[in-house]
This record gives structure tokens, C-alpha cells and sequence, in this order.
């Protein structure tokens, strides 16, 4: 094999890799879509954004398992309660049906559970 052939193939290789590294896709944006119908869900960032925590279990508390909740969305027809313990005690939050915040702020940033009710509105 030539030097000149050997440079070559050398160039292809790293022409492949940058325009591999140019067109690869980046993570998917995050948005209230990623929410399904039935589903109260929570992010860790605001604007929709980081991890999303979906529930959709009604009449209990559940857990929101997530270290911060910057952002949520109530993609439901019934109301969902925010609270600021585990258990379902604390600061409370009703969100009516279609509620959202894209930037939470005071205990609603680190809310710890999420009681899906069957009652329509707060």
C-alpha cells in the first residue's frame, strides 16, 4: 500500500467520523407532549425539561421520586393535588385539569407527592 493511498484512507476516516459528529442527533427537546393523556407528570427542570416523572395512579398519594420538580403538567380531566410530603401532609397544591407550570418556585420545587383525585376541578 502507498503512502499517498495510506493518506488517503486516513482522510475518508476522519472526513466520515466529523460529518458522523456533525449530523448525529442530539437528545430530544423536552416538552408537555412528553406527558401523556391520563397523566400528571413532573420535571426536574423548568421549561418542561431534565427527567420526567410520570403518575397516573388515582385516589393515593405517590411518591414523586425525583430531586427537584421545576416543572409539571396535569394532562388530565380530573384536578391533582401537590404536596409538600411524602405522605400527603405539608403545603398542598390543587392543580385543576390542564394546569402547568413551566418554573416552579418555593416548596412546589421540591414536592415530594402528587394525590390524582377523581374530582373534576379545585
Amino acid at each position: 500500500m502507498t503512502t499517498r493511498f495510506r493518506i488517503a484512507r486516513i482522510l475518508l476516516a476522519i472526513n466520515i467520523a466529523v460529518g458522523a459528529a456533525l449530523i448525529a442527533p442530539g437528545p430530544a427537546a423536552a416538552a408537555r407532549s412528553d406527558c401523556p393523556s391520563g397523566y400528571f407528570c413532573v420535571w426536574t427542570g423548568t421549561n418542561y425539561s431534565g427527567t420526567i416523572q410520570r403518575i397516573n395512579v388515582t385516589n393515593s398519594y405517590r411518591a414523586i421520586t425525583l430531586n427537584a420538580t421545576r416543572s409539571y403538567y396535569n394532562n388530565r380531566s380530573q384536578r391533582t393535588w401537590l404536596h409538600s410530603s411524602a405522605t400527603g401532609g405539608g403545603s398542598t397544591q390543587c392543580i385543576n385539569p390542564g394546569g402547568s407550570s413551566g418554573n416552579t418556585s418555593g416548596w412546589q420545587a421540591s414536592a415530594k407527592a402528587a394525590y390524582l383525585a377523581t374530582v373534576t376541578s379545585c
